[in-house]
């Protein structure tokens, strides 16, 4: 499956290979060589263990900021911490602006190399599509000069089993090299890095880890559908739970939160197809174990998904 990209993406990336050439009137600074993973995370319990895990022999280190989580994350994150093969470095940082909490896991990294990482991202670690590729690929690059890479990501869509229809496959600017001009800003509703015209954009054709997506419990499906609308209105409302809690009296009359998100299932995830590892691949090896007892399944009428298992009795 070929990705498409956008019309800014195509720009940005035939621009690059005209302006990196300036790289050389920027001096590189002295940072050591390796990766650095950065890796926001807010009640993440469900995946948190098994992101970090997928990380082994990748990463050289991984800087965590806390948003506040008031589930399991932290003790998870403690969990394996001993079998990791890099130090992880935890941080707290309760601020609304998810621009200032990039912007500070991106002046905690220390390498050279850095890769912004979600708590729901899995990578391969066995196969042609494992992670150690990439960390061979990105440490062969040319030391002097700068790159802000593109790969491409595999998204699940419901439950473990399915993917989005024409939104298989998302690309972003995930990985590159530090410099002090690097900085996230808002643009709209949506976080963005600053990304200086010396660097080259490349795009990475393997897919080296997963996205779990939209394969969550039911809590996590309400909070996506309201987290642009929270974003309008952040200095009005000190969290999304206080913005939801409005949203529901004032626009659904009042209905349950769980009702909310099952009415907005459908938009969220459909339409959807099953994942078929004779196109995919197959899945990442710490990722099959989950496979067996999933938490939930998309739902079956008639030849067509309709509902999940954990929305069945739910008021």
């Amino acid at each position: 499956m070929k990705y498409k990209y956008t019309l800014k993406q195509n720009f940005d990336y035939f621009i690059s290979f005209f302006s990196n050439f300036l790289y050389f009137l920027f001096s590189n600074p002295k940072r050591k060589p390796g990766i650095s993973v950065m890796i926001r995370v807010k009640n993440e319990e469900e995946c948190i263990s098994t992101s970090l895990l997928s990380l082994n022999d990748f990463a050289d280190e991984v800087v965590i900021i806390d948003n506040g989580s008031t589930d399991n994350t932290l003790e998870e994150i403690e969990k394996v911490k001993s079998k990791l093969s890099f130090p992880v470095l935890l941080h707290h940082n309760s601020d609304r602006d998810y621009c200032n909490i990039s912007n500070e896991a991106l002046n905690l990294t220390s390498h050279r190399w850095i890769v912004r990482w979600d708590a729901d991202f899995i990578a391969f670690t066995s196969g042609k599509n494992n992670i150690k590729i990439l960390r061979n690929y990105l440490l062969s690059l040319d030391q002097k000069k700068y790159y802000y890479i593109y790969p491409l990501i595999l998204s699940l869509a419901g439950d473990l089993f399915h993917v989005k229809t024409g939104r298989e496959l998302h690309s972003e600017g995930y990985i590159h090299n530090y410099h002090p001009s690097l900085k996230y800003i808002r643009k709209g509703k949506f976080e963005a890095l600053h990304v200086p015209i010396f660097y080259k954009i490349k795009r990475l054709k393997d897919i080296f880890f997963i996205h779990i997506g939209s394969a969550k419990p039911l809590k996590k499906l309400l909070y996506r559908f309201f987290w642009l609308f929270w974003l309008k209105e952040i200095d009005k409302y000190p969290d999304i739970e206080s913005f939801i809690k409005k949203e529901a009296k004032e626009k659904w009359e009042s209905a349950s939160l769980n009702s909310i998100a099952i009415s907005k299932f459908k938009e969220l995830i459909f339409p959807i197809r099953k994942y078929e590892i004779a196109e995919f691949g197959e899945y990442p090896e710490l990722l099959k174990p989950r496979l067996k007892k999933p938490s939930f399944r998309i739902l079956y009428k008639d030849g067509v998904p309709f509902s999940r298992t954990d929305f069945e009795g739910v008021n």
